[in-house]
Order: structure tokens, then C-alpha cells, then sequence
């Protein structure tokens, strides 16, 4: 053969193997050598490019599935399917089993003992003195707290309440009761550390009331945003309760739950923390503190550590809820454990709107007195027992003394 037949027969392979070379050039591993090169091996003796062709095409095929991008889209697919398998937790199965009958239990109790200490306070101890206007307005507040009970015990039992403006007028209703709780807790332990210090002055009965005044408006005004924010919307054929951020409002809706978070834990847990703090070490640096009569501190203290032990923990868990981003636990099992927490803690805390009147009949000598004549109300006389025995000597003594130093009060 000439060296124009071979040129010839040269031109003829490099047109009919072109869609092979393409590919060849295609594939990056390949580019270092060429399409000519092999052409030349083939000249010289080597495999034939029908053979090239067809090992470069196995070659592509097998770059073409490569483990790292098999590995690519598994890991993607893995992670799809951890996000799937994510269980929320279900409210509405505690809430069909143990609400309905607890918060019916304890709204009956509430009504009750709330109603009792506010007829004690009003017709048997009187209002002239600045710690019994506290009282009662404490008890206005569980009151407040105990009338939204039976809606949310017939919306775990049905699965739903009454529609606008009930959503809202109950969650609003439940904030004033809680905050405006709060701040009398935080108000009678001022007053006995003004009392303690000899500052009665500054606790006088105008000012106890220009000071609940005070604190149901600032209580009112915490409490709007459930008026915004909260709104019935169909789930199931059924209104139910949802947050939910109106349209004219700047920021998105995460940063409203953050912020309404943070207002629960400021006004309901963090404010009256350290107001009792605070009060209780400057009264314990004083050595007048264990030579003072100390039922009425007790008492006080007493109403103050059960509202933070029952209301504290649940404000704790919704922190750590709506935060979960900013400390690490925004993964299933966390979640799904906060949001179970918040739910049980909640019903908890509900229940403290009946405890304070059980503590005062543990803790006040009076106010059982008083209990024991509404008791013994008729024509029969009261029977003395252990409770409601007569008053000795001692007793008439430390009874003339308050009404003494009561009505040098109510002169001031």
C-alpha cells in the first residue's frame, strides 16, 4: 500500500470513529492522551478504535456512576427519611384523658375556696389593712383563671371551643389572671418588707389600692397581644385556638413567638423571682427577724415559693421549647420531649389557682377562725374544738394589740 492509500484509509477510520472521539473528549480522563495518539498506537500494532471505542465507552459508563455521586444522592435521600420519621407529640391524648376531669375538679375547688377567702376578707377581716386588699385581689386573679377552665376542659373533651371572639377572650382572660397573680404575689412581699423595716407609711390603704389599681392595667396591657395574635381557625370541621401573626405586623412569626416567650418568662416567672429575692435577703441580714412575730412573713412567702415551684417549671420547658435552635436541641428526641414537657407542665401550673386559699387555712390562725364561724353559721352554737377553741388571755392580749396598731394604721 502507498502512502496515499494509508493516508486515504486513515481519513476514512478518523470520519467513522468521530462520534467516538467526541466522547472520548468528552470524558476528562481520556483528554490526556488524545484520539491521535491511539491511532497511532493501533498503526504501530495496538488494539484496533472499534476496540478504543468500545473500552472508552465502558469506561464513561462506569465514570458516569461513580460511588461518590451514588454516595451524593444517599445521603440526601437518608436525610429526607430522618426528617419524615420526626413523631410530634400529640397533645390531644393526655388532654382527652386527664384534663376534662382535673380542670373540672379543679374549678368546682377554685370557685369555692376563692369565693370563701373573698366573703372572709370582705365581711370578717375587713379592708383596712393594705395586706387583705392584696388578698383579695389575689383572689379576683384565680377567679379570673378559674372561668376559662371549663372552656378548655370541653375543648379536650370535643375537640374544639366556639369561635371568634371566644378564642381570643379566653387566652387573654387567662394572661390577666397569671400576670395580674404575678404582680400581687410580688406587691404583699414588698408590703411585709416595708412592714418589717418600720416604713408602714409608704403601705398605707390609699396606696394598696392605687396600687392594685396599678397592676391590673399593667396586667391588662401585658396581656393584649392574645388578642392579636391568637385566633380560631377549622381544623377537623372543629375551631380550635392558633397563634398566628396578622398581616399588618412587621417581622415574621417566629420572632413574635420568641418575643411573647420572653414577655411569660419576664412578667410570670423572672419579676416576681427577684422581688422575692431581694426582699427576703435584706429581711434575713436583719437580726430583728427571728424576734417579730413571723405568721403573717410565713404566710406571705408561702403564696410567693408555690406560685414560683408550680408556675417556674413550666415557664422553664416553653423557653427551652421556642429557643431550641440557640442551645443544640432542635433534633427529634429534644423536641419531641420539650413540647411533652410544656404540655404536662402547663396542666400542672393550671392548678395552683386553687392552692392559696389551702394555705391560708394552714397558715393563718385567723383566717380559720373566721372559717370556723361561717361553719357554725344557725341557731345551733358552735362546738369548741381544737381549731375553733376560745381565745385564752394570751390571745385577747395579741387580739387587742393588732386592733390597736390597726387602727393607728387607718388614722395615718
Amino acid at each position: 500500500m502507498g502512502l496515499g492509500g494509508m493516508l486515504q484509509f486513515l481519513s476514512d477510520s478518523f470520519l467513522h470513529n468521530g462520534g467516538q472521539d467526541r466522547l472520548f473528549r468528552r470524558k476528562p480522563v481520556f483528554q490526556r492522551s488524545g484520539p491521535f495518539p491511539q491511532r497511532l498506537g493501533w498503526w504501530l500494532g495496538g488494539p484496533s478504535p472499534q476496540e478504543l471505542g468500545q473500552a472508552g465507552s465502558q469506561k464513561m459508563a462506569n465514570y458516569t456512576s461513580t460511588p461518590e455521586d451514588e454516595y451524593d444522592v444517599l445521603i440526601e435521600d437518608d436525610l429526607n427519611n430522618k426528617i419524615e420519621q420526626c413523631d410530634q407529640y400529640d397533645t390531644k391524648i393526655l388532654s382527652a384523658k386527664l384534663v376534662p376531669a382535673l380542670y373540672t375538679v379543679v374549678f368546682l375547688l377554685g370557685l369555692l375556696d376563692n369565693l370563701l377567702v373573698v366573703l372572709i376578707l370582705v365581711k370578717h377581716k375587713g379592708l383596712k389593712r393594705v395586706e387583705n386588699i392584696y388578698f383579695l385581689n389575689l383572689a379576683v386573679s384565680n377567679l379570673c383563671f378559674l372561668l376559662t377552665l371549663p372552656f378548655w376542659a370541653h375543648s379536650a373533651t370535643h375537640g374544639g371551643i366556639l369561635g371568634d371572639p371566644k378564642c381570643q377572650i379566653l387566652v387573654a382572660l387567662s394572661s390577666v389572671g397569671l400576670y395580674s397573680e404575678a404582680f400581687f404575689n410580688a406587691l404583699l412581699t414588698v408590703q411585709r418588707c416595708l412592714v418589717f423595716f418600720d416604713m408602714e407609711t409608704l403601705s398605707s390603704v390609699p396606696r394598696g389600692i392605687i396600687t392594685s389599681v396599678l397592676a391590673w392595667g399593667i396586667a391588662i396591657l401585658v396581656s393584649l397581644p392574645e388578642l392579636v395574635f391568637y385566633e380560631p381557625q377549622v381544623e377537623s370541621q372543629k375551631y380550635k385556638c392558633f397563634f398566628g401573626k396578622p398581616h399588618f405586623l412587621p417581622a415574621d412569626e417566629t420572632f413574635w413567638k420568641h418575643f411573647l416567650t420572653l414577655r411569660t418568662n419576664i412578667f410570670g416567672l423572672l419579676f416576681p423571682l427577684f422581688v422575692f429575692i431581694f426582699c427576703y435577703v435584706r429581711m434575713r441580714k436583719t437580726i430583728r427577724f427571728g424576734k417579730r412575730r413571723y405568721d403573717l412573713y410565713k404566710l406571705v412567702f408561702a403564696v410567693m415559693v408555690v406560685f414560683l415551684l408550680m408556675w417556674g417549671p413550666y415557664n422553664v420547658a416553653l423557653c427551652l421549647s421556642t429557643f431550641k435552635d440557640y442551645f443544640c436541641l432542635q433534633d427529634c428526641r429534644h423536641s419531641y420531649n420539650l413540647d411533652k414537657s410544656v404540655h404536662i407542665m402547663k396542666i400542672v401550673a393550671t392548678t395552683h389557682c386553687c392552692v392559696n386559699p389551702l394555705l391560708y387555712v394552714l397558715l393563718d390562725k385567723e383566717f380559720r377562725k373566721h372559717l370556723c364561724r361561717l361553719g357554725h353559721l344557725g341557731n345551733a352554737p358552735p362546738q369548741p374544738t381544737e381549731r375553733c377553741a376560745p381565745r385564752t388571755p394570751g390571745e385577747e392580749h395579741d387580739l387587742s394589740a393588732e386592733m390597736q396598731a390597726s387602727f393607728r394604721q387607718s388614722q395615718d
